[in-house]
């Protein structure tokens, strides 16, 4: 009974806690997230700021005011130092990325907002030339019609994904409120997490009855998991939206950084990725008679773009989480089909947690056979 009431309390607080938080379960899985994947600094930020206490109660050992005074700075300064070393790290990329892209962002949003109202129809000039190319094929029927049939699916696929990238867009932008208010609760539960992480793991512990070892060896997964997703995703898709954006700058572009940055957003998504922005530039480019710039920019995209997808991002993740190749890919996909955007963290962590567990269960086993 002892042991049974006091379980019973902290599922009662959770549940308590959960019931207050349901409705932002995103923010909550991606504030989780963070906090895993900062705790180390602050846990590195905590030592030093035990040591500073030491030596300020040494060098002030006649003044009790003053070293009061120390002692208590001392002791919150870590988690003002890590608060700050969060907010850097959110901010300053949010600051300059708007700096950069903003002047270009209305412009680019303005036209796709002609091309949606034009149900994404081609340009007058591409119907021209690709009427002019099909004609050349009249002699092969066959021919003609599988180039016909690939055209339509080519241009319904485009279509359908800038309707969703550009009403994706839309709904951020307009939400301004809302983006405030989960900015907030998203950074505010980060720092929770991280501050009470010793506290979370040791009530966990106690309400599914694992070793506080056990805890910890997931955490360290999952931790793991998230440096590989953050190297592996993360920045290898800014690095290609920043090659695109070069590539778009030099060949003539308009908005070179806007559809930088819509790159950037699409080039987590596996096998297409940054395609579905600089596949249609090119041939936008090609039938505006800028032919050597689009064949530039189609060999950019297909050897440097793709290469540093292929090379970096399998590199990156697998030193996460220890699985083929073949199954990451397949985890952000059914990551994304069951979460959407955000399935492409929590595909990969839920596959980490996962292999995690089998472990464990194998360790487990073969203690108790």
């Amino acid at each position: 009974m002892t042991l049974t009431l006091p379980r019973l309390l902290y599922i009662l607080a959770a549940l308590a806690l959960y019931l207050l938080l349901w409705p932002n379960p995103v923010t909550i899985f991606m504030a989780a997230c963070l906090s895993c994947l900062s705790l180390p600094l602050y846990r590195s930020l905590q030592k030093k700021g035990r040591l500073w206490r030491k030596q300020l109660e040494k060098s002030t050992a006649g003044h009790t005011r003053l070293r009061r005074l120390r002692v208590a700075l001392s002791s919150s300064l870590p988690l003002y130092a890590y608060i700050t070393t969060l907010l850097s790290a959110i901010l300053v990329p949010i600051a300059m990325l708007a700096l950069l892209v903003t002047p270009q962002a209305a412009a680019g949003f303005e036209r796709l907002r002609e091309l949606q109202a034009n149900n994404f129809q081609l340009p007058p000039e591409w119907v021209a030339n690709i009427q002019q190319w099909r004609q050349s094929l009249a002699d092969y029927p066959r021919v003609e019609k599988m180039v016909s049939d690939f055209l339509q699916k080519l241009d319904a696929f485009f279509g359908d994904a800038m309707s969703l990238l550009l009403s994706r867009s839309m709904d951020f932008l307009g939400g301004t409120m809302t983006v405030l208010w989960t900015g907030f609760l998203f950074f505010t539960l980060t720092v929770i997490f991280t501050s009470y992480a010793r506290h979370i793991r040791k009530i966990s512990g106690r309400i599914f009855h694992i070793p506080q070892s056990m805890l910890a060896r997931f955490t360290t997964a999952i931790h793991r998991a998230l440096r590989g997703i953050l190297l592996g995703i993360v920045l290898v898709a800014a690095a290609q939206g920043i090659l695109c954006g070069i590539a778009f700058a030099v060949a003539g572009v308009r908005q070179p950084a806007f559809w930088g940055l819509l790159a950037t957003l699409v080039a987590p998504i596996p096998v297409i990725g940054t395609a579905i922005v600089w596949v249609p530039l090119c041939l936008s480019l090609w039938f505006t008679g800028k032919g050597m710039a689009a064949v530039g920019l189609a060999l950019w995209g297909v050897v440097v773009v793709a290469g540093v997808d292929n090379v970096l991002r399998p590199l990156f993740l697998q030193q996460g989480i220890k699985a083929p190749f073949f199954v990451l890919i397949i985890a952000i996909l059914c990551g994304m089909a069951s979460f959407g955007p955000v399935g492409l963290i929590a595909g990969p962590v839920l596959l980490a947690f996962a292999i995690q567990a089998v472990e464990e269960g194998n360790c487990t086993y073969r203690h108790h056979v």
